[in-house]
């Protein structure tokens, strides 16, 4: 459970809509069985009210396209999200996504930020089948760059939702090129998570978060945590992961790292970066 008189942000959560939730439910759905538990049901307030009971206190809710054509209606249902949940013990931060076949996606991002109240972009580059390098996504980025959008990007195209370590200089160069935009690493690059951190030492735009893939955590050290104790944050990719908020804070706090880093970590980081963004 949380350390007492700490917020905790689970910045990587996936309330999406409809026939996209059940989609991506049944794609994990499909293995379940013979291989594992998924800790949540896929019912949004089933998983709030659990988040609560877990000590959370706030999510950032990430939808991601799939295909050209579908981000603003993510983007619209997102944003509906968060109304829906606006008395909810927990706070609902919003997300958006574009796609880089997208016609006009700067327009979609700025609308999204300005007019929905989103706060993180997030883009998946298996389920896309984009690269984070993509020149199409450039426009999009300096808008982010500009506005301090933090971006969570889900680097690689596995299937299975790990990153190899040869997928990674491509992230740390978007980082150099728009240094404005906090641009998060999913996963920590798992199973690449050393070499992610490495990347980190010098780009310093580049951050990671903690999320474990299905039913495992990244593969780093509380030293690997330490260096980077202002751009790491807390994730769980809950609904449909094996390992609730409750036991990946569990893992953390048993890498006995200091208390003050703890605190960044779980919460502090993660509303420093929607706090910083832009509007008009």
């Amino acid at each position: 459970m949380p350390i007492a008189g700490m917020t905790v942000v689970d910045s990587h959560v996936h309330l999406l809509p409809g026939r996209l939730g059940e989609k991506v439910r049944a794609f994990f759905d499909a293995r379940e069985s013979a291989i594992f538990t998924l800790a949540y049901p896929n019912d949004h307030p089933v998983i709030i009210a659990t988040l609560a009971s877990e000590g959370v206190d706030a999510v950032w809710s990430l939808p991601y396209a799939h295909k050209p054509g579908v981000a603003a209606g993510l983007n619209i249902a997102s944003a509906a999200t968060v109304t829906q949940f606006a008395r909810s013990p927990v706070r609902v931060i919003g997300g958006l996504t574009i796609h880089p076949e997208d016609e006009n996606p700067v327009a979609i991002v700025r609308h999204a930020v300005d007019v929905l109240g989103l706060r993180v972009l997030k883009l998946h580059c298996s389920v896309g089948n984009f690269a984070v390098d993509d020149v199409r996504l450039q426009p999009v980025f300096a808008f982010a760059s500009e506005r301090h959008l933090p971006a969570v990007v889900h680097l690689g195209h596995n299937v299975n939702g790990r990153t190899d370590a040869e997928e990674l200089p491509a992230i740390g160069e978007v980082a150099d090129q728009f240094p404005g935009m906090p641009l998060i690493l999913a996963h920590c690059g798992h199973h690449a998570a050393p070499e992610a951190i490495a990347l980190m030492d010098s780009h310093p735009s580049l951050y990671a978060d903690l999320t474990p893939v299905v039913t495992e955590h990244p593969t780093i050290t509380s030293e690997h945590i330490t260096r980077h104790p202002d751009r790491i944050l807390f994730g769980s990719d809950c609904p449909n992961t094996t390992l609730s908020v409750t036991a990946c804070i569990a893992w953390l706090t048993n890498m006995n790292v200091p208390r003050d880093v703890l605190e960044k970590i779980l919460g502090a980081n993660a509303l420093r970066l929607v706090e910083a963004v832009v509007t008009t």
